[in-house]
């Protein structure tokens, strides 16, 4: 009789193994299907994780604009000092030249 219990006992705990087993398959598949199901909808984070990294190319796309407009700007105003520079030192040469030859010409009298 005890032996016959603990015969009846070991055939029930296998079978409550073997259906907690089976159970844990078709959780796992459960599981797997609600990860692809909501790997095909994008998260309310994702979407807001995107918008904010659109407003943040968007902003770098600006500053590099304005960055170069800048530089451009201060190339033209480089260009036009030096454009400055040299006509004011063609008019320094031509009045060197002509109050020079002016004054070697009173020198020679």
């Amino acid at each position: 009789m005890r032996y016959l219990r603990i015969g009846i006992g070991c055939l029930f705990l296998t079978v409550i193994l073997a259906l907690a087993g089976c159970g844990g398959k078709s959780a796992d598949e459960k599981k797997a299907k609600a990860n692809q199901q909501q790997s095909n909808q994008p998260s309310v984070i994702d979407q807001e994780l995107k918008k904010q990294y659109q407003m943040y190319k968007e902003m770098r796309q600006y500053q590099l604009e304005q960055q170069i407009k800048a530089e451009e700007e201060v190339k033209k105003k480089e260009e036009q000092s030096k454009k400055q520079e040299k006509e004011s030192k063609k008019q320094e040469i031509k009045s060197d030249k002509s109050s020079g030859g002016k004054e070697e010409g009173e020198k020679s009298k």
